[in-house]
């Protein structure tokens, strides 16, 4: 029976050191993007609201290569005035990433080019605008939160536990 191929330093080191920040931080961008925008979609329900305009509203394809399925999106853009500036957004709704074909073509449907839109804007920066405030049912920000809690505690766990674990080989051996 031959014995067990030791793992050389440089990867011990890059496996117990190196690999687990990748998980966590990746998982903290998830987790403050995503609480970002839960937190404006509630904060949005709030706003002052101003008559706005459809300008565009297509179905956009954003493939993600050969071997990835495609991503469809509805891209809508809308003008409204403030305080006699006026403003431009694209947002339909905060935590809505896109997904199917129908889906993004009733979206477009819901808003067709031309149509007056009441839009909800933040007050200190009307920038920050949005056509349907609130959540409105859109669990991916809850699946997107939650694999961003996933990988941050498992990136910790893995950084926690790798050393050890591969100290306690060392000292078997």
């Amino acid at each position: 029976m031959s014995s067990p191929t030791r793992m050389p330093a440089k990867m011990k080191f890059f496996f117990s050191r190196v690999f687990p920040w990748a998980f966590i931080i990746s998982g903290a961008l998830i987790l403050y993007f995503s609480a970002r925008a839960v937190h404006r979609a509630k904060e949005s329900l709030t706003w002052p609201v101003a008559t706005g305009r459809i300008q565009k509203s297509s179905v956009e394809d954003h493939s993600g290569g050969k071997h990835s399925p495609n991503a469809y999106r509805a891209k809508v853009l809308y003008t409204f005035t403030v305080d006699g500036r006026t403003y431009g957004g694209d947002t339909v709704a905060f935590c809505d990433y896109g997904g199917e074909p129908c889906y993004a073509q009733g979206i477009v449907n819901q808003y067709p080019e031309n149509k007056v839109v009441s839009v909800r804007y933040h007050p200190n920066d009307p920038s920050i605008c949005v056509l349907e405030p609130g959540l409105n049912g859109q669990t991916k920000a809850w699946w997107q939160f939650g694999c961003g809690l996933l990988f941050f505690v498992v990136g910790t766990l893995m950084a926690v536990l790798l050393p050890m674990a591969m100290k306690k080989q060392s000292n078997a051996s």
